[in-house]
């Protein structure tokens, strides 16, 4: 035997044992709590009217089943076991049920909404209180004789064994690679004193201007609090694509073939070795072209790449691969005399 009876909240249709009459349970289709009926506590009329009606109710037709996704669902107490199945939701229940989902999307939305009015909060206070990193700055162009950059790259920790980054090494010192355009002559050779160097030059129809930082109290406290975490990318970039030059020249020293793109590494390992991490996130701009940073001096000085007898430009933040731009700042530089360096 089986008590049956239906939840008052969300009209499922229950089955439990007898031996769960009287006891408290969930309903497994809304979790109401709820009190289990006791039939077997009913007065002797009312058990014999209860007869009575179940004769008369006997001599009627039997209900249809359920349909199709019909049932009943159960709600037995803890430690009763119960088989039931579940009946179609009723209208009421299914636009109870539309409206918390409804208000969790609302509620989702309005989450997203406050954060992005604390990040445009942010976002505010910082351009409005934050450095301005804007104005004027003076450059200075370096004449041919001192218009040359060089640097010698580090190995180690690049994880390659010692005879291929020797291999390598000797092969340039044998036989140096020039890479030429109208913009830069970069030079990768091997110095008497061992190693790889690279040396810069300007191209034909370029000359090298040094732009002084100093002038500007805001940017030098930026380069000071983010030096370290702009130079991140330069120096992951550098030591991938120096690790990726060696393998790729010792493959074509031992098995010939095409020779490995010195343009690709001209840019990723001469140029980056060059320059800091500020650098590396600027760039110049000359009637809307773009010309690279080259160098980096670390006392002040920015060193661009710029068309012959400029005397104006601007430097701002560089666009990266994924789109975004780290330095936010823009400034006009006038080239007013020549670098006198040492």
């Amino acid at each position: 035997m089986a008590i049956q009876f239906d939840c008052p909240y969300c009209t499922s249709t229950l089955k439990v044992p007898d031996s769960s009459a009287g006891k408290q349970g969930d309903c497994p289709r809304c979790g109401t709590k709820l009190m289990i009926p006791n039939p077997f506590a009913m007065s002797e009329q009312s058990a014999s009217a209860a007869q009575e009606t179940q004769a008369a109710t006997q001599s009627q037709p039997a209900p249809m089943p359920a349909a199709n996704g019909a049932g009943q669902a159960v709600a037995p107490p803890p430690g009763d076991s119960v088989a039931a199945e579940q009946r179609p939701m009723t209208s009421a229940t299914a636009q109870y049920l539309r409206k918390r989902r409804k208000s969790n999307v609302g509620a989702v939305l309005l989450v997203i909404l406050c954060f992005g009015l604390m990040l445009g909060a942010a976002g505010y206070f910082y351009w409005t209180y934050g450095p301005h990193l804007e104005g004027n700055l003076v450059g200075a162009r370096m004449t041919p004789e001192d218009a040359s950059l060089e640097q010698l790259q580090k190995t180690s920790g690049l994880g390659l064994s010692e005879e291929v980054v020797q291999a390598v090494n000797d092969s340039f010192k044998a036989t140096p690679r020039r890479v030429q355009s109208d913009l830069m002559d970069m030079l990768f050779f091997g110095p008497e004193q061992g190693g790889l160097k690279v040396r810069l030059k300007p191209g034909e129809k370029t000359e090298i201007v040094r732009v002084d930082l100093t002038g500007d109290p805001a940017l030098m406290e930026y380069i000071k609090q983010h030096g370290t975490q702009l130079d991140q990318a330069r120096y992951s970039e550098l030591q991938s694509q120096l690790q990726a030059f060696y393998t790729d020249w010792h493959r074509f020293l031992q098995e010939g073939g095409m020779m490995p793109d010195l343009i690709n590494y001209r840019n990723t390992i001469g140029l980056n070795s060059l320059m800091g991490g500020l650098g590396y996130h600027m760039e110049a701009r000359v009637n809307n072209r773009v010309f690279p940073c080259v160098h980096d001096d670390f006392d002040g000085g920015l060193y661009f790449l710029v068309p012959k007898g400029t005397l104006q430009f601007e430097i701002l933040g560089r666009k990266m691969e994924n789109g975004w731009t780290k330095f936010p700042g823009k400034y006009t530089v006038q080239v007013t005399q020549q670098y006198q360096g040492g």
